[in-house]
């Protein structure tokens, strides 16, 4: 009980809230990691969209991916003694946020480009593995 009443998360929160929080707080931070909040979910938002429409823009995808690497690079660079712990942290649930998610809707876009419309009806061992590569 007196750890809970010594903990900073608010009691009640959703995983929705939560993670919310935890993105907005990242814009606290370091700029780059407020930058790196915000590419990504573009990314995710951008992407969604094209396997939504169907339609895949590979520079687009390229353009995304790139700048992702590059600001992951820079901030890896700076590292947790120059950013503090909780920057630090940050960044790295933004990336354990969001790197699953774009990794499915890119391998949707992916099968999409090959033929296939979704998931259903894959092989079960390359099923297994894209769930091992994404992390689930």
């Amino acid at each position: 009980m007196i750890l809970t009443a010594c903990s900073s998360d608010p009691v009640n929160e959703t995983p929705e809230q939560k993670e919310e929080r935890v993105l907005n707080d990242a814009a606290e931070c370091d700029p780059l990691v407020g930058e790196f909040r915000d590419l990504m979910a573009d990314y995710e938002k951008e992407l969604g969209a094209m396997v939504a429409a169907k339609k895949i823009e590979p520079e687009t995808q390229q353009r995304f991916s790139k700048k992702a690497s590059d600001l992951t690079t820079r901030i890896q660079e700076r590292g947790e003694t120059a950013l503090g712990v909780k920057c630090w942290t940050e960044f790295n649930s933004i990336g354990q946020t969001y790197v699953p998610r774009i990794a499915k809707l890119s391998m949707e876009a992916m099968m999409m480009e090959g033929g296939m419309e979704s998931l259903e009806g894959m092989d079960p061992e390359a099923m297994k593995q894209l769930r091992k590569m994404i992390g689930q």
